[in-house]
């Protein structure tokens, strides 16, 4: 089993108060649709250099803090409880690139390790995102030393203000993910790449629409082999899904502890809500939840440092979080009750945007797919600790 080291408890404590003294007051300009200074965030961005937390999982040789999967959920847990903050921390870049071509590090890994450049991770496409290689229909066709990419993207994350893309197409359209998808990297500007508008949603963040018209690059632009996109799409969103467990602890203690405050405050019929069981189950069911998150994602991103395979673990943390913010997030609204359904407070906001993680990172249906064909295949003993 494991424990939590002194040293990350010390981190933990450090990223907490940063995100209380220096994030907290922030998000009350949010609220109000104010916007935030931008020397404010340069400010604060050196603050997390100094802090030595600028691009937590990038290897200290590459620039950043080289920090380990769990290390960096205690991080990611603390700073999701608040609506602001998450990219002063950096958006490291796909893995692929550290084992591209010295050319391709020079222009495009270094660049955004140094903060010089965004990009954006380009895979899902109108026809759907469930079922991202079965339902890709962009292309990349060979032409001597370049390639000719035809197709279109959807909500992808950042893609309005990236300098370049990593986009994911058709090498070969019998093989798709056996062989036949290529990665490649097409940067803003390109004849034939534009973005075509932001999609706005529900929970405030505005994904692009990005379109490839005979958008023409130099194989230099592959990364890696064209046959390994789907691979290399698989390890990007595969590292995803602890830290979706530690967004969740993050963002429902925070409800939580805005529920606990409340209802010792609130009187209604003479007696603090505090006093109602009602509100007691809602309080509890919330802890409950809460405290289960908390260690089974714990428990996976330490199994990741020992080199285990997670992936089963992975798929049910990606589950069990997502829906678990949800539920936190309306029981807290209700305690609150009207004031809990304005603008005024940010659970609305924790509401909507606690929304979006059962679909993203793969749809809650497809991790319980997962999850049943392999008890149906190996049993209920890959659940247990010890077979």
């Amino acid at each position: 089993m494991f424990e939590i080291p002194e040293e990350l408890r010390m981190l933990q404590q450090t990223v907490r108060r940063f995100v209380k003294e220096e994030l907290l007051p922030l998000e009350k300009r949010t609220l109000d649709l104010e916007q935030v200074p931008a020397g404010e965030y340069a400010r604060l961005r050196e603050k997390v250099r100094d802090m030595g937390l600028w691009l937590m999982t990038v290897p200290q040789e590459f620039g950043g803090a080289g920090l380990g999967s769990l290390a960096s959920v205690l991080v990611v847990e603390e700073t999701s409880k608040v609506l602001v903050g998450q990219a002063l921390f950096g958006v490291a870049p796909p893995s692929a690139l550290f084992g591209g071509s010295e050319e391709q590090r020079e222009r495009f890994l270094h660049p955004v390790l140094r903060g010089e450049k965004a990009w954006c991770f380009a895979l899902t496409e109108p026809t759907g995102g469930s079922d991202p290689a079965g339902n890709m229909e962009t292309t990349a066709v060979r032409d001597g030393d370049r390639w000719i990419i035809n197709g279109r993207k959807v909500f992808v994350t950042g893609g309005d203000r990236a300098d370049f893309a990593l986009v994911f197409a058709l090498t070969d359209r019998d093989k798709r993910q056996h062989g036949g998808i290529g990665a490649f990297i097409v940067e803003r500007g390109t004849p034939g790449f534009t973005m075509v508008r932001t999609i706005p949603t529900m929970g405030g963040v505005s994904p692009a629409e990005l379109d490839f018209q005979d958008c023409v690059i130099p194989d230099g632009n592959r990364l890696g082999g064209e046959d390994r996109g789907f691979v290399t799409a698989q390890r990007a969103l595969g590292a995803a899904r602890q830290q979706i467990g530690a967004r969740a602890v993050g963002m429902s203690e925070r409800l939580l502890e805005m529920g606990l405050e409340y209802a010792r405050n609130r009187v209604t019929f003479g007696k603090p809500l505090a006093e109602r069981q009602g509100v007691q189950f809602m309080l509890a069911d919330c802890a409950i939840e809460i405290n289960a998150c908390r260690w089974m994602t714990y428990r996976a991103a330490w199994k990741h440092e020992q080199g285990e395979d997670t992936r089963l673990e992975d798929s049910i943390i990606k589950v069990y979080a997502s829906e678990i913010m949800g539920m936190v997030a309306d029981r807290v609204l209700q305690i609150h009750g009207g004031w809990g359904y304005t603008q005024e407070l940010p659970i609305e906001r924790f509401y909507r945007f606690a929304r979006l993680w059962r679909i993203v990172e793969g749809p809650n249906e497809v991790h319980r797919w997962v999850i049943g064909r392999a008890l149906l295949r190996d049993g209920i003993g890959i659940l247990r600790p010890v077979n």
